[in-house]
């Protein structure tokens, strides 16, 4: 994504442009160019308060799950293989979400942020698409909309759906689990069935990491999925359990099939729960 410049009269301590260091565990649309106006110590804390807080994960290639004519064999060995991904991006959005708690009770408390705060905060405002020049309690509470966790039960299952237990098209040749499009000649996978008029492709991964992590990023950032975050921070104000049933009752966009959908990925996951929590 395009990171924006930095806008806000609180931001103003940043001089002397200086280059960003590489953080590999990050992808390009997550690392932050505030921060380039940092001095390389301050650089690297908040490139350590942004960063993944387990280390990548081996890559394996997707297994044949054809193969596998096992139903519960199958069931088990495409949730084990995608598990790992969807934990390591769920440890990164608590250990965010806890650092944005703590940061928006210093602003509650009118305590005043320091520089190395407002580059994490203002990196995670242009992480989470939201045009930022000065952040507000009404910013800071729509960004801890944005930074939390999907349950896993929600990612596995929508990842079955869309993928055929692993073994669609898309999975196979792209590990794309979530049906993702993409709209640039050669960015993915042209569908079979698409119209002559259309030119979306179905975008291609190099790893299951990288959909997983495109697929978190979708949900928890374009406007499309409003109505899945509301349902999660209305259950994180009533300190209620984040449930991939309840949530799914926000994906009424993600497919055209709407209510129909919804009641399918929350039946799917009431009917495969042991698997899903073993």
């Amino acid at each position: 994504m395009a990171w924006l410049l930095v806008a806000s009269a609180a931001l103003s301590p940043f001089v002397g442009l200086q280059p960003v260091p590489e953080q590999d565990s990050l992808d390009e649309w997550q690392r932050p160019s505030r921060i380039a106006v940092l001095n390389q110590a301050d650089q690297k804390k908040v490139l350590e308060r942004l960063a993944y807080t387990e280390p990548a994960i081996a890559f394996i290639p997707l297994p044949d799950f054809n193969a596998i004519s096992n139903t519960n064999a199958k069931k088990r060995a495409f949730f084990n293989y995608l598990r790992p991904h969807v934990q390591r991006e769920n440890s990164r959005l608590r250990y965010l979400r806890q650092q944005l708690l703590e940061l928006a009770e210093k602003k509650r408390k009118n305590q005043r942020l320091n520089i190395n705060e407002y580059a994490f905060l203002y990196s995670l405002y242009d992480e989470f698409r939201m045009d930022v020049a000065e952040s507000d309690p009404q910013m800071l509470n729509e960004l801890l909309k944005r930074v939390d966790i999907l349950p896993a039960s929600l990612v596995l299952m929508q990842a079955a759906n869309e993928s055929a237990w692993g073994t669609s098209r898309f999975a196979v040749e792209g590990y794309n689990f979530f049906g993702q499009w993409c709209f640039r000649e050669g960015c993915g996978l042209v569908p079979l069935s698409r119209g002559e008029e259309k030119t979306h492709e179905v975008a291609k991964f190099d790893n299951p990491a990288q959909s997983i992590r495109s697929y978190f990023y979708n949900l928890n950032t374009f406007h499309t999925y409003d109505e899945l975050r509301d349902i999660r921070s209305t259950l994180r104000a009533e300190r209620k359990p984040l449930r991939g049933e309840v949530l799914a009752a926000g994906l009424g966009r993600y497919s055209e099939r709407g209510e129909e959908y919804i009641v399918e990925i929350s039946d799917m996951i009431r009917f495969n729960r042991r698997f899903l929590e073993e």
